[in-house]
């Protein structure tokens, strides 16, 4: 089996398991292949690199073995959420020969896609929601090793003067992502480019995210399943992610009297989304167990980012204390709540008032806002209310220590 670059999937799909070999085959002599394990997109630990002169990670997990890797991913630190797998050469373009990558047996042609570059990403490892996941990335780096560790947030001895500006990692998966929603999903390309927009103007056009939707799908909801209402918000929660989170993906759960996963949205499987869920309404609102849901699955992922949730609903709860303990508890991790009520006729939104405005909190993690039924809203506003407090949040959890 083989991989293009930008194409991901989970170990289990590829039929890879945790204990795994990596090979890296160079048509060029003295390409050197190093091993970088990250937190968040930096240096878990100077340690954590890993190449010939440093040939095994603290851990054990990662070990030089010829030209590639031994990995045992369970065996690896928390700290490290994601390992990026490169190539350079002191001198010559590493794409100046052949240059593959071998996981498991799952082959990816990394010089297809490389330019003149001296330094590669060729593959990347990283947790979601608590499995691992490969990432073919084949992105050529301006610079060599110094720049690439450099950019990785390591130090390096004796440094040269200014190597070339390295390529922004998370900019070019932005810009996969976006190419993919112009061939599979056009009608998000300008959602995400609102997006980001929104994002822009509170100084986050560069923040790093998990993103999770939770849908209410009390019979009340009805009208706004059957009119495309949530569809849309479907679209809008992706298109946020699109430009904060390395996969493009949202966490979708359900609430009504119980809770429900109903797996990751993506560009891929955009298009029906909604329907395919094959929703069934429930008569009653509980936020308390899905709440809960997403704090275990925000823990099992370990991936290093903060989290934002986007809480649809048109009602209050049914469990109004447990939610307000929740919500205190929840107050020194790093996740942020973004309700949104959805008002028709007489809707009493008094306790997600009571929330945003909470006392006895770590940090105030969660913002309250409400739209008129059915949802009319330009996606200019409504972009900038789902994203509003974000900034202060996330700047109020770093004082806090919730956030590094």
């Amino acid at each position: 089996m083989s991989l293009s670059a930008g194409q991901r999937a989970p170990l289990s799909a590829l039929g890879l398991a945790p204990q795994l070999t990596l090979t890296v085959t160079a048509g060029l002599a003295g390409v050197d292949v190093v091993a970088f394990g990250l937190n968040s997109g930096r240096l878990a630990d100077d340690r954590y690199m890993v190449f010939y002169n440093q040939p095994r990670s603290p851990d054990g997990a990662i070990q030089v073995a010829g030209s590639g890797f031994t990995l045992n991913l369970d065996q690896l630190s928390a700290e490290v959420t994601e390992i990026v797998f490169t190539a350079t050469h002191d001198d010559t373009p590493v794409s100046r020969g052949a240059l593959s990558v071998d996981v498991g047996g799952i082959v990816f042609d990394a010089g297809a896609a490389l330019r003149d570059e001296k330094a590669a990403m060729l593959v990347r490892l990283y947790r979601h929601q608590g499995a691992w996941r490969l990432e073919a990335v084949g992105q050529g780096f301006n610079g060599g090793l110094d720049a690439l560790v450099k950019h990785f947030g390591g130090e390096v001895a004796d440094e040269a003067p200014a190597a070339p500006t390295p390529v922004n990692l998370k900019k070019e998966r932005q810009r996969v992502l976006l190419d993919k929603a112009q061939q599979q999903a056009p009608e998000l390309v300008s959602l995400i480019k609102a997006a980001q927009v929104s994002l822009e103007k509170r100084g986050l056009g560069d923040a790093s995210y998990q993103v999770k939707l939770v849908l209410d799908i009390s019979g009340s909801m009805a009208d706004e399943y059957r009119s495309g209402s949530v569809q849309q918000l479907a679209n809008r929660a992706l298109a946020l992610a699109a430009r904060l989170d390395d996969d493009g993906q949202v966490d979708v759960y359900l609430f009504g009297v119980r809770p429900h996963r109903k797996g990751a949205l993506s560009i891929e499987n955009a298009q029906g989304f909604v329907r395919d869920m094959r929703v069934q309404l429930e008569p009653g609102t509980h936020y308390g167990p899905v709440m809960q849901y997403v704090r275990e699955d925000v823990k099992l992922a370990r991936s290093g980012l903060p989290t934002l949730v986007l809480f649809v609903t048109d009602g209050g709860t049914s469990n109004p204390d447990s939610v307000v303990r929740l919500m205190r508890e929840m107050s020194g991790e790093p996740i942020f709540w973004k309700f949104m009520g959805i008002e028709q006729g007489r809707v009493n939104f008094d306790f997600l008032e009571k929330l945003d405005d909470l006392t006895g909190r770590v940090v105030d993690n969660a913002d309250f806002f409400k739209v008129q039924a059915p949802i009319r809203m330009a996606d200019d506003t409504l972009f900038d209310l789902l994203v509003n407090e974000l900034d202060g949040w996330q700047s109020a959890a770093r004082r806090a220590g919730v956030l590094r």
